[in-house]
Protein backbone atom coordinates (compact mmCIF):
# COMPACT_ATOMS: atom_id res chain seq x y z
CA UNK A 1 0.00 0.00 0.00
CA UNK A 2 3.35 2.26 0.96
CA UNK A 3 4.52 1.81 -2.32
CA UNK A 4 1.06 2.72 -4.38
CA UNK A 5 0.60 6.02 -2.48
CA UNK A 6 4.28 6.87 -2.70
CA UNK A 7 3.79 6.27 -7.06
CA UNK A 8 0.46 8.26 -6.64
CA UNK A 9 1.18 11.24 -4.47
CA UNK A 10 3.49 13.81 -4.41
CA UNK A 11 2.55 15.68 -0.69
CA UNK A 12 2.49 12.61 1.56
CA UNK A 13 3.94 14.28 4.76
CA UNK A 14 3.38 11.35 6.98
CA UNK A 15 2.44 7.36 7.94
CA UNK A 16 1.23 6.15 10.92
CA UNK A 17 1.37 2.27 11.52
CA UNK A 18 -0.73 0.89 14.19
CA UNK A 19 -0.84 -2.55 13.55
CA UNK A 20 1.96 -4.67 11.80
CA UNK A 21 3.34 -4.62 8.17
CA UNK A 22 6.69 -2.48 9.46
CA UNK A 23 8.59 -4.50 6.94
CA UNK A 24 6.39 -4.19 4.12
CA UNK A 25 6.66 -0.05 4.87
CA UNK A 26 10.51 0.26 5.27
CA UNK A 27 10.83 -1.85 1.95
CA UNK A 28 8.66 0.43 0.04
CA UNK A 29 10.68 3.78 1.73
CA UNK A 30 14.11 1.93 0.95
CA UNK A 31 12.80 1.31 -2.73
CA UNK A 32 11.60 5.20 -3.18
CA UNK A 33 14.19 8.10 -4.18
CA UNK A 34 15.59 10.05 -1.36
CA UNK A 35 13.95 13.09 -2.62
CA UNK A 36 10.61 11.22 -2.65
CA UNK A 37 11.26 9.68 0.98
CA UNK A 38 13.09 12.64 2.41
CA UNK A 39 9.65 14.79 3.51
CA UNK A 40 7.78 11.95 5.15
CA UNK A 41 7.56 11.29 8.64
CA UNK A 42 6.74 7.89 9.45
CA UNK A 43 5.35 6.81 13.30
CA UNK A 44 4.95 2.92 14.42
CA UNK A 45 3.98 1.05 17.34
CA UNK A 46 6.34 -1.67 19.01
CA UNK A 47 9.89 -2.30 18.55
CA UNK A 48 11.61 -5.25 16.94
CA UNK A 49 14.70 -5.77 15.30
CA UNK A 50 13.13 -4.10 12.17
CA UNK A 51 11.86 -1.30 13.73
CA UNK A 52 15.47 -0.45 15.26
CA UNK A 53 17.05 -0.96 11.77
CA UNK A 54 14.40 1.38 10.30
CA UNK A 55 15.05 4.02 13.18
CA UNK A 56 19.14 3.65 13.02
CA UNK A 57 18.89 4.11 8.97
CA UNK A 58 16.43 7.66 9.87
CA UNK A 59 13.17 6.28 7.67
CA UNK A 60 11.97 6.00 11.02
CA UNK A 61 10.75 8.74 12.63
CA UNK A 62 9.54 7.54 16.28
CA UNK A 63 8.48 4.02 17.43
CA UNK A 64 5.47 4.69 20.67
CA UNK A 65 6.23 1.57 22.72
CA UNK A 66 4.59 0.07 26.11
CA UNK A 67 7.21 -2.01 28.19
CA UNK A 68 7.12 -5.43 28.28
CA UNK A 69 8.67 -5.86 31.90
CA UNK A 70 5.88 -2.93 33.05
CA UNK A 71 2.91 -4.59 31.36
CA UNK A 72 3.63 -7.90 32.64
CA UNK A 73 4.18 -6.60 35.88
CA UNK A 74 0.76 -4.15 35.74
CA UNK A 75 -1.11 -7.64 34.29
CA UNK A 76 0.32 -9.82 37.28
CA UNK A 77 -0.44 -7.41 39.40
CA UNK A 78 -4.47 -6.92 38.17
CA UNK A 79 -5.05 -10.31 37.98
CA UNK A 80 -4.10 -10.36 41.70
CA UNK A 81 -6.41 -7.28 42.42
CA UNK A 82 -9.18 -8.63 40.82
CA UNK A 83 -9.40 -11.70 42.54
CA UNK A 84 -8.96 -9.85 45.99
CA UNK A 85 -11.87 -8.73 48.87
CA UNK A 86 -12.46 -5.14 47.00
CA UNK A 87 -13.33 -6.70 43.49
CA UNK A 88 -16.41 -7.27 43.01
CA UNK A 89 -17.22 -3.61 44.23
CA UNK A 90 -14.48 -2.28 42.07
CA UNK A 91 -13.84 -1.47 38.33
CA UNK A 92 -10.07 -1.83 37.56
CA UNK A 93 -8.41 0.13 34.91
CA UNK A 94 -4.53 0.47 34.47
CA UNK A 95 -2.52 2.79 32.14
CA UNK A 96 0.95 2.16 31.18
CA UNK A 97 2.30 5.01 29.55
CA UNK A 98 4.42 4.43 26.25
CA UNK A 99 8.29 4.91 25.98
CA UNK A 100 8.86 7.67 22.84
CA UNK A 101 11.85 5.59 20.70
CA UNK A 102 13.48 8.03 18.24
CA UNK A 103 16.80 7.55 16.02
CA UNK A 104 18.25 9.71 18.92
CA UNK A 105 17.91 7.58 21.80
CA UNK A 106 18.04 3.96 20.64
Amino acid sequence: MVAEFLKATDDLVGILIVGGGITGVLRALREATLEKRSGIKLVCRDIGPETRKGLSEGLITAALCHPLDATSALLVQTMIDVIGPQAPFATLQRSIPFEIVTPENI
